[in-house]
């Protein structure tokens, strides 16, 4: 065997009903770097636990979605994780996946689904931010990006207004809006518009920024420096993903840490656990990963009026 070079055909084993140590891995994008990291994080939790992931990438396509599921299926995958589905849960790909006998583990999906789901809890995180604006003495914050008719949007515009209600904040006085309907690519050139459409606001300078994610806070505070607005002198900042370059930028951004490590490792050990178990067991289950608040030099006391 050494001398011809043979290895088994893993696709053969799974034919005659073996195991093929292959988990299906789907994710909508390449373009966001928290997502990346994501995928990266959870196949190096599967090689660890000796499987092997099979990634597939949608393009936030819902019908390469679905080929990407039957891809899974015809190749004998054994399990499947989807992160950021955008498939609701009765969709007949998903329904013949099940029917095939195939665990499926969702990582923050964009809609409630009936199975086995990990999520970060992202109203929380709205918690964390507001607490420590307030705590500096901000009342007044721009938020930035965060589309309300946008899935995960949807969960931290709400959070916002329940906590500024918690903490007495006026909404109507004391919070605006930006962001663009159906924007798809929220990079740092998107950041730059927003804070364009800030500086052409007739109201007055909000004292902080609650940016959708790092590159929003950074092509914000970007162009908000040219237009003669230094952060945190004039306005603090706080991103989402706690991505490597905002630790290097001046100032270092304060930012919610999404913890994608624990995340993707407890994904990672579900999936193995239910295909030790050899169940298919499609209870509705919905654990939420608390996120944490990195505070560094983007955020200070306000400005004196």
């Amino acid at each position: 065997m050494a001398e011809v070079g043979f290895q088994p055909n893993t696709l053969a084993r799974g034919l005659r009903g073996g195991r093929t140590g292959i988990v299906g891995v789907c994710f909508q994008e390449l373009d966001s770097p928290i997502l990346a990291r994501k995928v990266a994080l959870l196949q190096q939790s599967l090689r660890e636990l000796g499987y092997h992931a099979l990634i597939e990438l949608t393009n936030v396509d819902r019908d390469l979605e679905r080929a990407a599921l039957r891809n899974f299926m015809s190749m004998q995958a054994e399990g499947i994780v989807l992160i950021g589905s955008q498939l609701s849960p009765d969709d007949e790909t998903l329904t013949a996946c099940q029917r095939q006998g195939k665990p499926l583990i969702w990582v923050d999906p964009e809609s409630k689904v009936n199975g086995e789901e990990l999520s970060i809890d992202r109203p929380y995180s709205m918690r964390l931010v507001l607490d420590h604006l307030h705590g500096l003495g901000h009342r007044n914050f721009a938020v930035m990006g965060i589309d309300p008719g946008n899935p995960y949007g949807a969960f931290r515009w709400p959070a916002f207004e329940k906590h500024c209600r918690r903490l007495e904040i006026s909404i109507g006085d004391s919070s605006r809006q930006y962001f663009v309907p159906g924007r798809e690519r929220h990079d740092y050139e998107y950041g730059r518009d927003l804070a364009e459409m800030m500086l052409a606001d007739a109201k007055p300078m909000p004292t902080a920024i609650i940016a959708l994610n790092d590159r929003v806070a950074i092509g914000a505070m970007n162009r908000l420096r040219e237009a003669g607005i230094e952060t945190p002198r004039d306005v603090s900042v706080v991103g989402y993903d706690n991505l490597e370059v905002g630790g290097h930028i001046q100032p270092a951004l304060t930012t919610i840490d999404q913890c994608a490590e624990k995340l993707m490792t407890q994904a990672a050990k579900k999936m193995v656990e239910l295909l030790d178990a050899g169940t298919t067991d499609a209870k509705q289950s919905r654990r939420l990963i608390k996120p944490k608040l990195i505070v560094r030099e983007s955020t200070a006391t306000p400005p004196k009026s």
